[in-house]
C-alpha cells in the first residue's frame, strides 16, 4: 500500500509546492511529509481484496490530505477563533457532499491565498465519492460523523481557556444517544477524531445496495468504539510531546496510567463483541488488531516500553504483535 499511497501523494506534494502564500505552503507540505502514515492506514480498507477499482484509495488520499492539511493549519495557528475553525472545516463536509456549494473557506483566516489548493482537495474527493455505487445509502451515517469531527476540531482548537468547557458541553448535548453513560467526554472527543468510520462505510457503498441494517451497525462500531481506540492509542503515544508543546491530550485526563491502559482495553474488548456481528467481522477485528500493534510500535513508546504498553499490546494476541514488529520492521527503513 505505500508505493500506491506514494503516487498519489506526488500529484499533491506539486500542488502544494506552488501554493502562493509562504506560510499556508509550508503548512501543507508539513502535513504530507510528516502524516503520510494516515493514508498507508487508512488504505486497508482499500486493499485490492475488498476494492478491486480502486474507488476508496481515490477518496482517501485528498480527502485524508485535506484533514492532515486542516490541523496542521489550526495547531498553533494564527487564528484560534471558532468562526474561522468552522469556516475553514466547512471544507470537509462540503468534500462529502458532492452536490452542495463549496464556500469560500479562508475567509476569516489571517492567511488567504492557498491557490486553490483546498478547494482542490474538495473536489478530487467529490468526484470520487461519485463513482461509488451506494454511495446515496451512507451519505447521512457518513455526513454525520463529518460533522462530529468538524465540531471536535473547532473546540479542541478554539480559545485555550475555553476548550475543556466547550468539549465537556458538547459531549453533554449528546446524552440522548445514550452514549454519554458509557463514555467519558475525552473518549467521546477521541472517537469523534477519527476518520477510519468513514473508510469503512465507504466499502459498503462499493455495492450498489447496501444493506441499513449493516450500515447501522458499522457506523455504531466505528463510532465511537473503533473511532475511541484509534485515537486514544495516537495520544497514548503523544503524551511526553504533547506535554512538552502544551498540547492537550485526552489520554492525560484518565486518573492514572493504570486506568488509561485499562480504559483503552475495555474499548478494545467491545469492539470485539460489537464486531461479532457483522459479516466480515474478521477484518473489524484486524483493524482493531492492527491498531494496537501500530501505535504502540512507535519510536516514543517503543524505546522504553512501560509495563502498561506491553499489556496494551498484549491484548490483541499474535496478530497485534506480529503488526507490531512489521511495523517496527518498515519504520526503520
Amino acid at each position: 500500500m505505500r508505493p500506491a499511497v506514494i503516487g498519489g501523494l506526488e500529484p499533491l506534494y506539486n500542488r502544494a509546492n506552488v501554493i502562493p502564500n509562504p506560510r499556508l505552503r509550508e503548512q501543507a507540505l508539513s502535513s504530507l511529509q510528516t502524516k503520510q502514515f494516515h493514508c498507508e492506514g487508512g488504505g486497508v480498507f482499500g486493499g485490492p481484496s475488498r476494492d478491486q477499482r480502486g474507488l476508496l484509495f481515490s477518496f482517501l488520499v485528498p480527502y485524508q490530505t485535506l484533514c492532515d492539511y486542516l490541523d496542521t493549519v489550526t495547531d498553533r495557528g494564527p487564528s484560534q477563533d471558532p468562526v474561522n475553525l468552522r469556516a475553514l472545516h466547512q471544507s470537509l463536509l462540503d468534500a462529502v457532499n458532492p452536490n452542495a456549494p463549496t464556500h469560500a473557506y479562508y475567509r476569516y483566516h489571517p492567511d488567504q491565498d492557498d491557490g486553490e489548493y483546498a478547494q482542490s482537495l474538495v473536489q478530487d474527493a467529490r468526484a470520487a465519492l461519485l463513482r461509488f455505487p451506494g454511495y446515496s445509502a451512507v451519505q447521512e451515517s457518513l455526513t454525520t460523523l463529518v460533522k462530529l469531527y468538524v465540531d471536535l476540531q473547532v473546540f479542541k482548537h478554539g480559545p485555550t481557556d475555553q476548550r475543556i468547557r466547550r468539549l465537556t458541553e458538547w459531549f453533554n448535548g449528546h446524552s440522548a444517544t445514550g452514549l454519554t453513560s458509557e463514555l467519558s467526554w475525552w473518549e467521546f472527543s477521541a472517537a469523534a477524531g477519527s476518520t477510519l468510520g468513514l473508510f469503512a462505510l465507504l466499502n459498503l457503498a462499493l455495492d450498489p445496495n447496501p444493506d441499513p441494517a449493516i450500515v447501522d451497525q458499522v457506523m455504531s462500531l466505528y463510532f465511537p468504539w473503533l473511532g475511541a481506540l484509534h485515537i486514544l492509542l495516537d495520544y497514548y503515544v503523544d503524551q511526553e510531546e504533547d506535554r512538552l508543546g502544551g498540547d492537550l491530550n485526552f489520554v492525560t485526563y484518565y486518573a492514572s496510567k493504570r486506568q488509561a491502559v485499562d480504559s483503552i482495553r475495555r474499548i478494545y474488548r467491545r469492539i470485539l463483541r460489537e464486531a461479532q456481528h457483522l459479516p466480515d467481522a474478521a477484518f473489524h477485528r484486524y483493524v482493531a488488531k492492527g491498531l494496537l500493534g501500530f501505535y504502540l510500535s512507535d519510536h516514543k513508546v517503543r524505546w522504553r516500553p512501560s509495563p502498561f504498553t506491553c499489556q496494551l499490546l498484549a491484548s490483541g494476541g499474535t496478530i497485534s504483535v506480529g503488526i507490531y514488529f512489521a511495523a517496527l520492521v518498515g519504520r526503520s527503513r
